[in-house]
Order: structure tokens, then sequence, then C-alpha cells
């Protein structure tokens, strides 16, 4: 089988593995029902989706793949479920088809565009749920590996498009400002990681580079934000900035799902029924952040672009208390990039919550009618177990990481 014919048999699988759920769960329930709730309001109210309460907590783009999805859906008679994630396959093809040509270069193969084709939170994220996660991921996997090519300007402006769908890749952008050898000078990045031995104009050099790469990656998003900052700034500011995450997954949801086995009750998920909780984990995700990125500039970790970023991701998954769904496939890509029994034994628990999570709140994403394949007590039993055994997963992938990003600062030192 020839190299051409194997990237178009992974294609195909990606391809079908995620088209049967979305012709066959084409339900407006969950966010693709919100979805539809913001499309008729941009196509009948109002230009500006923030001016409905609750219903956009993203960047300014997504809410044009919803109205033109809805325009489509009025037009031909389509399903607007299918229609509206049809844009997420679309990337989680191209992600496959970059981690192919990225592991072919790098003599991975396509192991990582297999592990990717057939992951399973993939699969229930993308395909079933709706949720276009997977959009922003390809661009900040495009952002990654050119930023390892040294294209700065093209890593940059790929993280901006990667912003501008979905606010979490912004907390990726002091790791690439602190990962050495990418941005080393106007020639490309340097033979070693380390920025030692640099002359006071070479250091001066870096630092432009990296003030270029941060207006880069910053200014196209900001300038997408004034019409909408301009038209009603209290808008903007309540459904965007001001919005906490729900209380589905993390240790906040964990909690929660433990007090509803113990009483019974399950209450709301929304962030303002959990505000000191999300105000303590806000400040306890900052400092987890930040200390991690104070060990990368101090040099006592080291880590390749892709291993920093998932440090990141891993860092907010297990301190951030307030996580939907969608977050546990932020770390997707970088496990299939870098296999090992943490990223494995992730992909398991992360399917087990998600399909309690589903089962239990929202039925209707995985089953047609309103008999589900689980009883709600195992479903609920099921999502607890899987939301505490993320935590766990997630601490200790992320403890395997610090120690790797130790052991290769003590090696280079």
């Amino acid at each position: 089988m020839t190299a051409r014919m194997r990237l178009a048999l992974v294609l195909a699988v990606t391809a079908a593995v995620r088209l049967a759920p979305i012709l066959l769960a084409d339900r407006m329930v969950a966010d693709v029902l919100r979805y539809h709730r913001v499309a008729v309001h941009v196509l009948d109210v109002s230009w500006n989706p923030y001016e409905a309460p609750r219903l956009y907590p993203y960047p300014p783009v997504w809410v044009w793949v919803e109205a033109g999805s809805e325009w489509l859906a009025r037009h031909t008679g389509w399903s607007f479920a299918v229609l509206v994630k049809l844009p997420i396959l679309v990337a989680d093809l191209a992600i496959v088809a970059l981690l192919a040509a990225r592991g072919t270069k790098t003599g991975r193969g396509l192991v990582p565009a297999w592990l990717y084709a057939l992951h399973p939170v993939s699969v229930l994220v993308d395909a079933f749920h709706g949720q276009f996660d997977a959009v922003a991921l390809f661009f900040l996997l495009l952002a990654v590996f050119a930023f390892e090519a040294g294209r700065r300007d093209a890593s940059a402006l790929a993280l901006a498009a990667a912003i501008a769908l979905k606010s979490f890749p912004v907390l990726l952008l002091p790791v690439f400002l602190l990962t050495p050898g990418g941005l080393g000078g106007p020639q490309g990045p340097p033979s070693s990681m380390s920025e030692r031995g640099l002359t006071p104009r070479e250091r001066k050099m870096t630092v432009r580079a990296r003030m270029r790469f941060a207006a880069l990656a910053v200014m196209p998003v900001v300038l997408l934000l004034v019409p909408y900052a301009l038209a009603d700034p209290g808008a903007l500011r309540r459904e965007l900035f001001g919005y906490g995450g729900i209380a589905d997954l993390g240790w906040i949801g964990f909690w929660r799902g433990l007090r509803l086995l113990h009483t019974g009750v399950l209450t709301r998920s929304e962030a303002p029924y959990w505000s000191g909780l999300v105000t303590a984990s806000k400040a306890l995700t900052l400092l987890a952040e930040a200390a991690l990125l104070a060990a990368m500039a101090s040099r006592r970790v080291r880590w390749p672009l892709a291993q920093a970023c998932l440090a990141a991701l891993l860092a907010f998954l297990v301190f951030y208390g307030s996580l939907s769904a969608q977050y546990l496939l932020w770390v997707v890509p970088f496990g299939v990039w870098l296999p090992d029994r943490f990223a494995a034994v992730h992909g398991i628990v992360s399917t087990m919550a998600l399909v309690g999570l589903y089962s239990f709140l929202a039925p209707a994403i995985l089953y047609p009618g309103p008999s589900a394949m689980l009883a709600r007590p195992q479903a609920a039993a099921l999502w607890v177990v899987g939301t505490g055994a993320v935590l766990l997963a997630s601490a200790a992938w992320l403890g395997d990481v610090m120690a790797r990003g130790r052991a290769l600062a003590k090696a280079e030192a």
C-alpha cells in the first residue's frame, strides 16, 4: 500500500466513525440547541450574539458558522444539527492529516493519526456532542508545528486563529514565549535550546521576536472584538470575559456528583451556583500556571513545545474546578502525538466520565429515544467515578510530564 493510500485510509476511517453519529444523532440538544438559538438571534434579532444572555461564551468567529448553518437549513431543508457539525468533522480530518504529515517527517509514521482518528473522546465530543474545540485544536497544533520548524510568524497567526475560535489557547501564549529555541532571532531557531551565551544584541533581538509573536497572536483577536466592545461592552464583558465554566467535571463537578450520590439532590452546574468555589478555583489555577511558567523561565524544567503545552493544559484540568465535557479533548492531540501509558489511561477514564455524564445529564446526545443504555443511577455513578478518575489520571500525567521536564533540565545543565 502506497503512502497516499495509507493516508486516504486513515482519513476515510476518521470520516466514517464521525459521520455515522453526526447523521444518527441529529438532534437539537445541549450545545447544538444553544447554537441554534444563537443563530436565530443573529439572523432575526441582532448581529451581536453577546446580547443573548447565557448562550454565547466564545470569541466572535464561531457565531458565523452557527448563523450560516441556520441560513442553509432554512433554504435547503437540511438538518441544522448536521450542518453545524460538518466544520467540526472537517477540523478532525485536518488534525489527522496534520498528524500524519508531521509524523512522517519525524519518524512517528501514521501512529498519531490513527490514535486520534479512533480516539473515543474525540468521537464523543465532536460527533455526538457537537462541541467545536477540535477546530481551535487544529490551529493550535498548526501553531506548535510551525513554531518547532522556526516559522514564527506563521505560528503566531495560527495561534491567533485558535484563540479567535475558543478562548483556552490564550493560556498557551506564555508557553510559546518561554519555550527556548523558537524565538532566537531573525535567522530562525538557534541550534541549542539554551539562550545562555547570547550577546546583548542577540538578546535584544530575542525580546523583539517575542513581542512580535505576542502581537501577532493577540492583536487579530482584539480587532475582532472591537465592534462588539463598541456596540455593547457590558454584554461582551458579561458573556465572554465573565464566563466561569460549567461544573460538570473537574473537582467542583466531582464534589457536585458526590453530593448527588449522598443526598439524591443534583445542584445546578452553572458557575453562579458555585461562585465561592469558582473564585477559589480561578486563584488556584492562576497560581499553578504561574508556578509552571516560573519553572520554565528559570530553566528548572525543559520541554519541547508540544510537551510544554501538554503540561499547561493538564495543570488547568487538575486545578480548575468547573470543567465542561469538551475540555477533556484539549489534551488528546498532544497525548496521541506523545503517546504513553498516562495518555492511554487518561483516554479510558475520560471516556467513562463522558459516557456517564451524557447518559445522566443529557441522554439525547447519545441515545435517540427516552430509553438510555444505562439507567440513571448507574449513569450517575459512572459520571462521578469517571470524574474522580479523570482528576487522578490528569494529576498523575502532569506529575510524569513534570518529572520528564526536570530530568531534561538536569541533562542539559
